[in-house]
């Protein structure tokens, strides 16, 4: 059971949640800031009937629709997002490595001869630590998939900001000029989460394998 909880977790994290979001997002500017809410309400509230069933596709469809806009995304914006991801990874390991070895030092042992060039992408660390720390494994799962989730809001809060400007181009409704800043401002501010959680994932991810992997520090938990 622990090896299946990290993932349900993830797509739970990462795809439910950011998908029932939109879905909500998208009834609410379908029936306009006026009438959205008591819509929403009533949809909730007063039904009687097969509200399990109704929770069951609600959650299907929610997480269809977060993997859909994980793809989409990763598709349109995947290839400059794993550049700058690849930059900064860098930058960040050579930092880690430096820290690793003057860490070393400090307390009488030889540093680590390794060239950062040399060590593996943090996907393959994070593999590898989870067959040495189940644990630092499961918690770097669960900060990818809050990373994960970020971007998929983003991009989400962006279809629906260029659909909200065109409802207002049709109906001209002050209120969505509102909605439309506070989309903006969601999906700034859901961004630079992303960006600040890659930062903690490489730097984690690093240290937790140049101690657990490369220096031993671990050897008796694999066993």
């Amino acid at each position: 059971m622990s090896g299946w909880i990290p993932q349900v977790y993830y797509d739970f994290l990462a795809r439910v949640v950011p998908g029932s979001a939109v879905v909500l997002g998208a009834l609410y500017l379908r029936h306009g800031p006026s009438r959205g809410i008591n819509f929403a309400f009533r949809v909730i509230c007063e039904q009687e009937h097969s509200w399990v069933c109704r929770f069951g596709i609600g959650l299907l469809a929610a997480y269809l629709i977060g993997l859909i806009l994980g793809e989409l995304g990763e598709f349109l914006a995947g290839r400059v997002l794993r550049r700058r991801d690849s930059e900064l990874a860098k930058g960040l390991m050579r930092e880690c490595l430096d820290d690793h070895s003057r860490a070393l030092e400090a307390v009488g042992r030889e540093p680590v001869a390794i060239q950062v060039d040399d060590l593996p992408d943090t996907g393959l660390m994070a593999e590898q630590l989870t067959l040495v720390d189940h644990y630092s494994g499961s918690r770097l799962l669960a900060l990818s998939a809050e990373r994960r989730m970020c971007l998929v809001l983003a991009f989400g809060f962006f279809m629906l900001a260029v659909g909200n400007l065109l409802a207002y181009s049709a109906d001209l409704i002050p209120k969505r000029l509102v909605v439309e800043g506070l989309l903006l401002l969601s999906m700034l501010i859901l961004w630079r989460r992303a960006m600040r959680l890659h930062e903690r994932v490489v730097r984690k991810t690093c240290i937790a394998w140049l101690t657990s992997v490369l220096s031993g520090g671990l050897s008796g938990t694999a066993s």
